[in-house]
């Protein structure tokens, strides 16, 4: 009998400006902000990543950032595990492994993002990270004036051509795991994903999960329900019904917060759930099989680590499996579970992606042919 599904969310805010390191300077000042503080180490989020660091993402030899200085700038707490938190561990990482100078300024208001860029930029930061499309905007406006500041934004596709650059995480790649291992493990020939809204990322994701699925079995079926942004767990759990009742014995979601009702529907049915972005396996460790990891700080470190090397061009840039940006956590509990040639073609699976001898993108595009 599996564990019925228990889940706490807690959601804080904190709006704080702080500085990290100990010759870290001031975090700009904003007006909804107090005064900036050393970021005690308690303040750091839990990473639900492994502990240990995927080895295409390791940090090269010496400190090369020495002498240079890095800010972030987040939308919400660092606390967020989610999607703030992760961020500033790979800020982190950029000051222990590269040695940048480090501020993040997090919780940061709309009404605050010009002042909290320009304060940043005028007190001698060389790169500047934003977490999040919404800064796009903001970069674009102040990198005209400081030419010699660098602006990163993630989930951002815009560019001046000059001094902006976007640091993103590749969806067809997280798509294309989830897909390969759900595939092995299905008994059925049917897989399902219950979707969240129908946007680029989302609908990405599920286009990788099919490449993944046919290029473990080309006569695999794949189904998808398209929720919403606003779709809860009651709502998600239904769809995730609707394709058990349809035969689909693996199941997936990105339907974010309405996840766990797939998860509470997989249980039901006593069939696995492989997660996507996060680690899913605290919702039900008897029924998520893995997780498809989706690591903000390996994407941000990966930026860093370019910046510091004068190698980083004004584009956007996708991280994925290659650059350790995406990965499987693990199988947990369920390890014994899962036959060992179906781990062992995840590994090769990986390793394969990482050479470059698998092309996600050429394997959707064939399929949309």
């Amino acid at each position: 009998m599996k564990k019925a599904l228990a889940i706490l969310l807690a959601l804080t805010l904190a709006v704080s400006l702080a500085a990290c390191g100990g010759a870290a300077s001031s975090a700009p000042a904003a007006s909804t902000a107090p005064a900036a503080s050393t970021a005690p180490a308690s303040t750091a989020p839990a990473s639900t990543a492994p502990a240990s660091t995927p080895a295409s993402e390791a940090a090269p030899a010496g400190m090369i950032a020495e002498g240079l200085k890095a800010a972030m700038v987040l939308p919400g707490p660092i606390s967020d595990p989610g999607y703030n938190g992760p961020a500033y561990a790979g800020l982190l990482r950029m000051e222990e492994e590269l040695g940048y100078e480090i501020s993040y300024a997090e919780s940061v208001a709309a009404a605050d993002y010009e002042n909290v860029f320009r304060t940043y930029a005028q007190q001698g930061y060389n790169i500047i990270f934003a977490h999040g499309s919404q800064f796009l905007e903001t970069a674009m406006l102040v990198a005209e004036e400081f030419p010699d500041t660098w602006f990163a934004v993630s989930s951002g596709f815009g560019t001046n051509e000059k001094n902006i650059s976007g640091w993103n995480l590749s969806t067809y790649d997280v798509g294309f795991l989830t897909g390969a291992l759900a595939a092995q493990l299905s008994e059925s020939n049917k897989i399902g994903m219950v979707s969240g809204a129908e946007l680029p990322p989302i609908v990405m994701m599920y286009d990788g999960m099919r490449a993944g699925a046919a290029y473990i079995n080309p006569d695999i079926e794949v189904q998808n329900v398209f929720t919403s942004d606003t779709a809860d767990s009651a709502q998600c759990q239904e769809a995730a019904a609707a394709l058990i009742d349809s035969g689909c014995d693996v199941l997936s979601s990105t339907a974010g917060v309405g996840s766990p009702g797939v998860i509470a529907a997989s249980d039901e049915a006593g069939q696995f759930f492989v997660g996507t972005s996060s680690d899913w396996s605290s919702a039900d460790p008897d029924t998520v099989v893995n997780s498809v990891y989706t690591d903000w700080g390996a994407a941000a470190f990966a930026t860093g680590v370019l910046y510091a090397q004068g190698e980083l061009q004004p584009r956007p840039y996708s991280n994925g499996v290659a650059e350790g940006s995406v990965y499987l956590i693990g199988y947990g509990e369920l390890e014994s579970a899962v036959p060992d040639e179906v781990k062992t073609r995840m590994d090769e699976i990986v390793a394969e992606i990482t050479a470059g001898n698998i092309n996600i993108t050429e394997l959707v595009e064939a399929l949309a042919a």
